[in-house]
C-alpha cells in the first residue's frame, strides 16, 4: 500500500498545479494583457514538453531504476512552480511551464510501469484506476484550496503552494523499492505452475528506443487505444482548461464559483474513476474486449453529453450534463490502462505506457486549450461574437467531433484486445523460458 499511496499523492500534485492553471487562466491573461490564443500557450508548454520527452523517458525506464528517475523529475517541477511564482513575464512563466513539463514528464513512463510490477493482473485494474483518481482528487484539491488562494493572494502564491508537496514526497519516493520488470507476471505464471519457479528468469537484453516503439506500434490494440487515448485527453484534459473561464465569462461566475464548477467535474471524474477499477476487475474473466467495449460506450456518451451541455446556454443544466458525462466516462474508462499494461510486452512497458500518454498529452490535452482559444478568438474577429459565446461555440465544435472520433478509436481496440493479450503473455513466458534454457 505505502507505493501506491505515494504515487497515487505525487500523481495528484501534478494535477493540483494544473488546476491552478486553470482556475488562474483569465487572471494570468488579464495580468500580463495577452489574447486567448497566447494564454492558451501556457498549457500547451506543460503538457506538450511532458508528452515529448515520455518516449524517451519511458525507454530509460526500461533500461534504468524507475524509482530514481520519478524523484529526480518531481524535484524538477517542484523546483518548477516555485520560479512560476517568481515569472515576471509571460515569457519568463511559459519557460517555467516547460520545465514543469520537463518533470512532470517522468510519471507516466514510471508510475504505471511499476504498478503494473508490483501488482498482478487480478488487481492490476482497481490499482491502477485508484493511482488514477489522483489526477482527479487532485483537481479538486487544486481548484479549491488553489481557487481560494488565486482570489485572496494571487496566482503566484497558488504555483508555490502546488510546489511544496511534490519536493517533500519525490524525495521520499526514494524509499520504494525497484521490483524486476514482469514481476507480477512471472509469479502468476508461477502460481499456475510451481515447476516454472527455478526456470525462468527475467532477460538481460534490453530493446532499443526505436526497436521498442516499433514493437508497441505493430500491436493492433495498443495502437488503437494510444490513438483514442489522444482524443480522450483533448476532451477531458484539454478543453476543461477553459471550464472555469467560461463560467465567468457567459455566466458571471465569480472564481471562487468557477473552481467551484471545476472541482464538481474533477469530485466527478475521481468517483467515477475510483470505483471504476474493482468494476473492471470483477469483469476481468469476461474478456479484455469487453473491458474495451464498455470503455467505447462511456465515450461515446461523453460525446453526446458533454456536446448538449455546453450547447445548452444555462449554467445549472450544463453543469449537471457536464458532471454526469464527466462521471461515466471516468468510469467507463476505468479498463483501459489494465488493457495497456496486458497488451505490453514487460520489459518494455515503461515505453507503452509512454506512448499512450504522449498521444493524450501532446495530441490531446496540449493541442485542446490552443485549438480552442484559437476558434474563440475567430468568432470574436469574424462573427462578432462575445467572449463567452464565442468561447462555447468552440467548445462544442472541438467536443462533438473529438470525443465521437475517440469513441470510434476505442471500439477499433476491443476488437483485438482478446488476442493481442493472449499472444503478447505467450511471448512472454516463452522468451524468458528459451533465456534460461540458454
Amino acid at each position: 500500500m505505502r507505493a501506491l499511496v505515494v504515487l497515487f499523492i505525487l500523481n495528484a500534485v501534478d494535477e493540483f498545479d494544473r488546476a491552478v492553471l486553470a482556475v488562474a487562466l483569465d487572471d494570468i491573461r488579464e495580468h500580463f494583457g495577452v489574447s486567448d490564443f497566447t494564454i492558451g500557450l501556457l498549457p500547451l508548454a506543460v503538457i506538450f514538453i511532458t508528452g515529448i520527452l515520455a518516449l524517451p523517458v519511458g525507454n530509460w525506464a526500461d533500461r534504468w531504476s524507475r524509482r530514481n528517475i520519478l524523484v529526480i523529475g518531481a524535484v524538477v517541477w517542484g523546483s518548477a512552480g516555485i520560479f512560476a511564482a517568481l515569472a515576471r513575464s509571460f515569457v519568463q512563466l511559459f519557460l517555467t511551464r516547460a520545465l514543469l513539463g520537463a518533470g512532470q514528464g517522468t510519471i507516466g513512463p514510471t508510475h504505471l510501469s511499476l504498478l503494473s510490477d508490483y501488482y498482478p493482473v487480478s488487481v492490476r485494474g482497481r490499482v491502477m484506476n485508484y493511482w488514477r483518481s489522483g489526477n482527479a482528487f487532485g483537481q479538486i484539491v487544486g481548484a479549491i484550496i488553489g481557487g481560494a488562494i488565486v482570489a485572496t493572494a494571487g496566482w503566484r502564491w497558488a504555483f508555490a503552494a502546488a510546489s511544496v508537496p511534490g519536493l517533500i514526497f519525490g524525495l521520499y519516493a526514494l524509499t520504494l523499492r525497484e521490483p524486476k520488470r514482469g514481476e507480477s507476471d512471472l509469479a502468476s505464471a508461477i502460481e499456475d505452475n510451481p515447476l516454472l519457479a527455478d526456470f525462468l528468469r527475467e532477460p538481460e537484453t534490453k530493446l532499443g528506443f526505436f526497436e521498442s516503439l516499433s514493437t508497441i506500434f505493430k500491436i493492433r490494440t495498443l495502437r488503437y487505444l494510444i490513438f483514442a487515448n489522444a482524443a480522450i485527453g483533448f476532451t477531458l484534459f484539454g478543453i476543461v482548461f477553459w471550464l472555469p473561464a467560461l463560467f465567468e465569462r457567459k455566466y458571471g461566475f465569480s472564481t471562487p464559483q468557477a473552481s467551484g464548477a471545476f472541482a464538481a467535474l474533477a469530485l466527478a471524474g475521481f468517483v467515477g474513476t475510483w470505483f471504476g477499477g474493482p468494476f473492471f476487475d470483477r469483469r476481468m474473466h469476461r474478456g479484455f474486449s469487453h473491458l474495451t467495449r464498455i470503455g467505447a460506450g462511456a465515450v461515446a456518451v461523453l460525446a453526446v453529453s458533454w456536446t448538449v451541455g455546453f450547447a445548452i446556454p444555462y449554467a445549472p443544466i450544463s453543469l449537471v450534463l457536464l458532471v454526469g458525462g464527466g462521471f461515466l466516462a471516468a468510469f467507463g474508462s476505468g479498463g483501459f490502462i489494465p488493457v495497456v499494461a496486458a497488451c505490453s510486452p514487460p520489459r518494455i512497458r515503461s515505453q507503452s505506457f509512454a506512448a499512450f500518454g504522449l498521444a493524450l498529452a501532446v495530441c490531446g490535452a496540449a493541442a485542446a486549450p490552443v485549438v480552442v482559444g484559437g476558434m474563440s478568438e475567430l468568432f470574436q474577429q469574424r462573427f462578432d461574437v462575445s467572449e463567452g459565446d464565442s468561447l462555447r461555440y468552440a467548445i462544442i465544435i472541438a467536443t462533438a467531433t473529438v470525443a465521437s472520433l475517440g469513441a470510434w478509436l476505442v471500439y477499433e481496440a476491443s476488437r483485438s484486445a482478446d488476442e493481442d493479450v493472449q499472444r503478447v503473455f505467450g511471448e512472454f513466458i516463452a522468451e524468458h523460458t528459451v533465456a534460461a534454457s540458454a
